[in-house]
C-alpha cells in the first residue's frame, strides 16, 4: 500500500453470468505533494475478461478521478462457474515503487446443463398435441416452469403438466397443445412458429426450443362468403339512394406508423392504412403497407396522409438523429488528431491514432479527453485526462475497435475528439474524424421442414440468417439426384440486409405427371452462393412423392364395376317399366306382378313361334 495513492471501488465481488457485462468504478485520490500521472493494471485475469476504456489519469495533489473497468467473462470453457479472484493495481508514474492493490472476485454463476425436445416440430391443422422432453445430464434434480409464446400473439397454450421435475441423469415428459385464436382461423395457409421455454424455478435462466403450427388454407370458403353474403348485398343497398350504409362511409385509418432504430442513425420507417384510395408519404406516392429505410442527418418531421371519398387521415413522425459531431478551436489548446480517417473490420484488429495536445495557456492545466459520435465500446483511450505545464506537449494513444454485433452495420460514422479545460470548462478543442466499417457478408443456410409428403407439390422454407455488417447478395439453386423434380423459388436472388432473417418460400414438384405415378423419395439440395465473394453452402431436404392414383389398373376395375351397375341398374328399371312403372308397383304389386308375367309369356311366346 502507498500513503500518495488511495483507490476505492463501487464492489469487491461481481456475481454474473458468462457472458454478461458489468462495470467496476474505481475511483483515484492523489494524496501526494505534487502532480502525478496513475496507471491502472489487472493482474490475475485474462485480457479477454476485461476492457480498459482509459488505463491512466492525471491528478493534481488532493484531486481525485474515476476510471471505469468493464467486466466481460466470454462464453468459454475458460469461464467456469465458481469464483474467480483477481488484482487491480495502481502504480504511479513519478515513483514506480508507489504502488496500492485492491482484491476483486468475480462469481460465475453456473448455467444450467438441461437439453430440452419438442416432437413433432410442425403441425398442421387448427390446433396441435406437442411433447415435450427435458433430459438432465446432472446428479441433482431440477424443477422447471414451461411456457410459451410466439411472435405475433396469435396462438394459444396449454402445458399438462407446466411444471416439471427432472430428476438427476433422467427425463421428464409434459404435452402442450396449441391452438389458434378464433379470429386466426380463417386465411391463407400460414406458419406459426413458437418458442417453449423451461426455467428453473430456483433461477431466472432458461432454455428454448422452437415449434410451429401452420394454419390450414379457408379460401374457398372465405371467397363464398364474400360473394354471396356480403358483396350481393351491398350492391343492392347501393341501387337505391335512400338506403344507407354506415359501416361503408368511413374515412382512411393509420394503423401503424412508427420508426425503429438501434444507433439513431439509420431508421426504419413502417406504415400501415386501411380503407385508403391513396396513400402519401412526405408528398410520395405508395402502397397501404410498408416500410423504407431511412438515414437524416437532422431532425426531420415525416407526414403520412390516406385519402379516400368519405375523409382524408394523417400522421406526424418526429425523427431525431444523433446530432453531427462539430470541430471547435480553443486559443488555450491546441489539439491535431493524426490520422483522420480509419478503416476498420467490426471485430477486427484495432486502429490506433494519435492526440496531439499543447497548453497554450499560462498555468498548469488539466485536460479531459472524450470521444463523441461513437459508442464507448467501440474505442479506449491510453489516459482520459493529462496535466500539462504551460507550452507543453502531450500525447493520447487512441484505440479504435468497433465490436461485431447486432446495429453496426458497413458505413462511415463521423465522431469528434473533444478536450477540455479543467481550470477553465469553457475551453474546449474538437477534432473531427471518420470511422468505416468495411464490408464483410456472413450468413447461415436453413430448410424448413427437412421431410414433406405431397401428392402434387411440396412447399418449403429457405431460411437466410445475416449475421454480419453487409447485406448479402444470395443466389439460390436447387437440385434433386433423379433430375425428375423442378423447382420454383418466391426470389431466386434475394437481398438479406444486416442482422437480418428472410424465409424465401420454395416449392418442388414432379416434372411428370403428379396424378398417376408410383411412390418416390426424391433427395433434394438447396444451395446459395454469396455474389460478393463467390461462397456457397448448401443444405438437404426431401420430398416424398405419393400420387393419388398408384397405377392404371385400379381405373381400369374401376370402369368396369362402373359398367357392371350401371347394366344391371337399367335392367332393374326395364323390368320395373314392362310389369306397369314404379307407381305401380309400389301401389299393387299383385297386378304389377300379372301384367309383367302377362308380358313376359306373350314376348317370348312370339319369339318361340306359341
Amino acid at each position: 500500500m502507498s500513503d500518495r495513492i488511495e483507490v476505492s471501488i463501487n464492489a469487491t465481488t461481481f456475481t454474473l453470468n458468462a457472458g454478461e457485462t458489468a462495470e467496476a468504478i474505481v475511483t483515484l485520490r492523489n494524496l501526494g505533494q505534487s502532480v502525478d500521472q496513475f496507471t491502472l493494471s489487472i493482474e490475475k485475469l485474462d485480457s479477454e475478461w476485461y476492457t480498459l476504456p482509459a488505463s491512466s489519469v492525471a491528478l493534481f495533489p488532493n484531486d481525485q478521478d474515476n476510471l471505469k473497468i468493464v467486466l466481460h467473462p466470454p462464453k468459454t470453457a475458460d469461464a467456469e462457474a465458481g469464483s474467480h479472484p483477481f488484482r487491480v493495481k495502481v502504480t504511479s508514474q513519478e515513483n514506480r515503487e508507489e504502488e496500492t492493490a485492491v482484491d476483486l472476485t468475480i462469481e460465475i454463476q453456473a448455467l444450467p446443463s438441461l437439453e430440452l425436445a419438442i416432437s413433432p416440430p410442425s403441425i398442421t391443422g387448427r390446433k396441435g398435441t406437442y411433447d415435450i422432453e427435458a433430459s438432465n445430464p446432472d446428479d441433482t434434480k431440477a424443477v422447471l416452469r414451461l411456457s410459451a409464446s410466439d411472435a405475433e400473439n396469435k396462438l394459444r397454450y396449454r402445458f399438462q403438466p407446466d411444471t416439471l421435475v427432472v430428476p438427476g441423469k433422467g427425463q421428464a415428459k409434459a404435452t402442450l397443445q396449441v391452438s389458434l385464436e378464433w379470429l386466426s382461423l380463417l386465411g391463407i395457409e400460414k406458419a406459426f412458429d413458437f418458442q417453449v421455454r423451461a426455467v428453473p424455478i430456483v433461477a431466472e435462466q432458461g432454455i428454448t426450443i422452437n415449434g410451429q403450427l401452420v394454419r390450414p388454407s379457408f379460401n374457398w370458403y372465405l371467397t363464398k362468403v364474400r360473394t354471396s353474403k356480403y358483396v350481393t348485398r351491398v350492391k343492392s343497398y347501393r341501387r337505391f339512394p335512400g338506403i344507407k350504409v354506415p359501416w361503408l362511409r368511413r374515412q382512411p385509418t393509420i394503423r401503424v406508423f412508427e420508426a425503429t432504430t438501434t444507433d439513431r442513425r439509420e431508421f426504419k420507417v413502417i406504415w400501415s392504412v386501411g380503407r385508403a384510395k391513396k396513400v402519401l408519404l412526405a408528398d410520395e406516392e405508395v402502397e397501404s403497407k410498408g416500410e423504407r429505410i431511412v438515414s437524416p442527418s437532422e431532425e426531420i418531421k415525416y407526414i403520412l396522409t390516406a385519402d379516400n371519398k368519405y375523409g382524408v387521415s394523417s400522421r406526424v413522425l418526429d425523427i431525431r438523429p444523433l446530432p453531427m459531431p462539430e470541430a471547435k478551436v480553443s486559443t488555450r489548446i491546441k489539439a491535431n488528431l493524426s490520422p483522420t480517417t480509419f478503416e476498420v473490420a467490426a471485430g477486427g484488429t484495432p486502429v490506433q491514432a494519435t492526440m496531439e495536445l499543447q497548453n497554450l495557456g499560462d498555468i498548469v492545466d488539466k485536460f479531459i479527453v472524450g470521444i463523441d459520435g461513437i459508442d464507448a465500446s467501440w474505442y479506449s483511450c491510453s489516459a482520459s485526462s493529462i496535466a500539462l505545464m504551460p507550452q507543453a506537449s502531450g500525447q493520447v494513444i487512441i484505440s479504435l475497435n468497433p465490436p461485431k454485433k447486432k446495429g453496426i452495420k458497413t458505413r462511415v460514422y463521423p465522431f469528434a475528439v473533444t478536450i477540455s479545460s479543467e481550470s477553465n470548462p469553457g475551453e474546449v478543442a474538437s477534432v473531427l474524424g471518420q470511422l468505416e466499417v468495411l464490408p464483410s457478408v456472413e450468413y447461415k443456410l436453413a430448410i424448413r421442414p427437412y421431410r414433406i409428403t405431397a401428392r402434387r407439390k411440396g412447399t418449403y422454407r429457405v431460411v437466410l440468417t445475416n449475421t454480419s455488417v453487409s447485406n448479402a447478395d444470395v443466389l439460390l439453386e436447387a437440385t434433386d439426384l433423379d433430375e425428375g423434380l423442378k423447382f420454383r423459388f418466391k426470389t431466386e436472388n434475394p437481398i438479406v440486409p444486416a442482422w437480418q432473417t428472410f424465409e424465401i418460400p420454395m416449392v418442388a414438384r414432379p416434372k411428370k405427371g403428379s396424378t398417376v405415378g408410383e411412390k418416390k423419395r426424391y433427395d433434394i439440395t438447396v444451395t446459395s452462393t454469396d455474389n460478393t465473394s463467390g461462397n456457397s453452402q448448401t443444405v438437404n431436404c426431401e420430398l416424398n412423392h405419393a400420387p393419388i392414383i398408384t397405377s392404371w389398373r385400379s381405373i381400369f376395375r374401376a370402369v368396369r364395376i362402373i359398367l357392371f351397375l350401371g347394366i344391371i341398374g337399367a335392367l332393374i328399371g326395364f323390368v320395373i317399366h314392362w310389369g306397369g312403372g314404379f307407381s305401380m308397383l309400389r301401389s299393387n304389386p299383385q297386378m304389377w306382378w300379372d301384367t309383367l308375367v302377362h308380358q313376359a309369356t306373350s314376348t317370348f311366346g312370339s319369339w318361340w313361334g306359341k
